[in-house]
């Protein structure tokens, strides 16, 4: 966050509410106020924020009402995305598809990967073994670790889907001697000069063949 969008902020709250906005604020954030309380956001969340207090005021102008500038902390709130601002299920519904599921994880279609990912940093074996005192607490944590996943996916991250990732814990030690293999044929072939295009099998049996020859 930097001054300049902080200025794009005033100047957008102005174009909204007028004097009501700029009589308390003035023309620029002189005091860092509303710096404090926005500095962990990005463009795309102030934008959506914005678009939200745009929305207030269309919806109080349709029912004859005023609609007041809001306070910095009030602003940062709107700000932060739902999540269906970004295509994924609202926290209750992955909530309920967490608990629902979290007996056996790995058997079941996420509806995203956010939602297994959630329910992981909580811990599947918390979600089924609960006591009743503690569900709302759980659920607030669960809420928690969803909403940092929203905001990763807001700033254009992508949550691979775990089954998608590979690593050496998932194979056998002859798949892990063979990928070090191939691995190493190919170094060979690219400091020898061959093209890249030669695959790992070509490879294998170019460094067979330097061997041999050595």
């Amino acid at each position: 966050m930097t001054e300049s969008e902080i200025d794009h902020v005033f100047n957008a709250l102005t174009e909204l509410y007028g004097y009501k906005f700029s009589s308390q604020w003035g023309a620029y954030d002189e005091g860092e106020r509303w710096l404090a309380e926005l500095a962990h956001l990005s463009v795309r969340h102030l934008e959506l924020g914005i678009g939200r207090l745009r929305q207030q005021v269309r919806e109080a102008a349709r029912a004859g009402d005023e609609a007041w500038p809001p306070q910095p902390v009030a602003f940062a709130a709107l700000c932060e995305p739902r999540p269906e601002d970004v295509g994924l299920p609202a926290v209750a519904e992955a909530w309920r598809e967490a608990t629902a599921n979290a007996h056996d994880p790995r058997q079941h279609r996420w509806s995203h990967e956010a939602v297994h990912m959630a329910g992981s940093a909580v811990g599947w074996w918390e979600l089924t073994h609960v006591l009743p005192s503690r569900v709302d607490r759980l659920e607030r944590r669960f809420g928690r670790e969803y909403q940092a996943l929203i905001n990763r996916v807001m700033a254009g991250e992508d949550l691979t889907p775990r089954h998608l990732l590979e690593h050496d814990g998932q194979r056998t030690r002859a798949e892990i001697a063979e990928r070090a293999g191939r691995e190493a044929a190919q170094q060979q072939a690219e400091a020898d000069g061959l093209p890249h295009a030669m695959n790992a099998d070509q490879g294998l049996k170019s460094l067979r063949a330097a061997l041999g020859r050595a």
